[in-house]
């Protein structure tokens, strides 16, 4: 299958899932109301928002720049401003395709560090095993909070998933089950096949993906982890006051700290930026563990992501301009280069 066919089939099954989330997610919202709650909140607090969203772009760059300096044979830092623009150009290359655009700040931070682009990315993946790592803490800490209502929520999201998994045809199971044969037995032989020139190229994703373990300092990235997380429950709570949630259901930091921890899951999921996904995950939480409407739910998930979408994007476009190249040249060199 050529390269284009396969990026138009991944593309068609991402915005599939992700419209069939978003459309499960407010199919019994009332979007006249949810049009009203938006015209009458307190957008006062969306300033706080804006800062604190800048302020996790800053420390997420800032760690994985720790990470980057730590990769052998580095003789000068990358600068801040450097991966500052790259993680926000990953942000918006990854709202129109999802997952390019870690290749993407990559390639933009291998070109300008004179780094090798597979010893970038292992770095990359390294940062996102630190954030797999915190989100499972994040959860812990989540259910520890609230006990029956999260046993609750899993409860309903098993059966939710029984009851689809139950319904896919025979025909369904068979091909993919047979889709993940033939995707290992291809794995097997490419790697059989390019064994040498792997053999380096994995060499150097070692590098990067270890540079964890080699920064020399560890309470810089224990504080940035921390410091990001923290940043990410601040952008969960700041909305729920912009809508009143806080007056009306009681919902404070701690609420907000286990719907940022659901939604972060729905994040995780290969819809184009979260669109469908986070909105259901968010819905779910704000529903099924606080009780709150499903109006309202769905209110603050569009807020949310809607607002995450439009900083995230003018981010990257900024940082396209000052780093003085354009999207299509960074996802070529990104897909060139995987």
């Amino acid at each position: 299958m050529p390269d284009s066919a396969k990026r138009l089939a991944s593309l068609a099954v991402s915005l599939g899932l992700g419209g069939g989330l978003l459309w499960l997610a407010l199919r019994n919202a009332d979007l006249g109301a949810v049009a009203h709650a938006l015209a009458e909140g307190e957008w006062v607090w969306f300033i706080p928002f804006v800062l604190v969203s800048l302020l996790s772009v800053v420390v997420r760059a800032w760690r994985w720049g720790l990470l980057i300096d730590a990769l052998p044979d580095r003789e000068r830092r990358v600068s801040l401003r450097i991966t500052t623009a790259s993680v926000a150009i990953g942000y918006l290359v990854n709202y129109a395709a999802p997952r390019l655009g870690e290749l993407a700040r990559a390639a933009n931070v291998s070109r300008r560090a004179k780094a090798p682009f597979s010893a970038v990315v292992g770095t990359v993946v390294a940062e996102r095993v630190l954030d797999v790592a915190a989100l499972a803490l994040v959860l812990l800490s989540v259910a520890l909070l609230f006990g029956d209502r999260v046993g609750g929520l899993l409860a309903s999201a098993g059966d939710g998933l029984l009851a689809t998994a139950s319904a896919l045809p025979l025909w369904a199971v068979v091909v993919g089950g047979l889709a993940l044969v033939a995707l290992g037995v291809g794995a097997a032989w490419l790697i059989r096949r390019g064994s040498g020139r792997l053999a380096g190229l994995l060499a150097q994703f070692r590098d990067g993906f270890s540079s964890v373990l080699r920064t020399g300092k560890p309470g810089s990235v224990l504080l940035s982890t921390v410091l990001l997380w923290l940043c990410y429950g601040a952008m969960s709570d700041l909305p729920m006051r912009l809508l009143g949630l806080d007056e009306v259901y009681g919902l404070g930091p701690l609420e907000a700290w286990a719907v940022m921890a659901i939604g972060g899951i729905g994040m995780a999921l290969p819809s184009p930026g979260g669109t469908g996904s986070f909105h259901y995950a968010t819905v779910q939480a704000l529903t099924l563990l606080f009780a709150v409407a499903v109006t309202p739910a769905a209110t603050y998930a569009l807020l949310v992501h809607a607002s995450g979408v439009v900083f995230y994007c003018m981010l990257g476009v900024i940082a396209l301009a000052v780093q003085g190249t354009s999207l299509g040249a960074l996802t070529g060199a990104a897909r060139e280069a995987a």
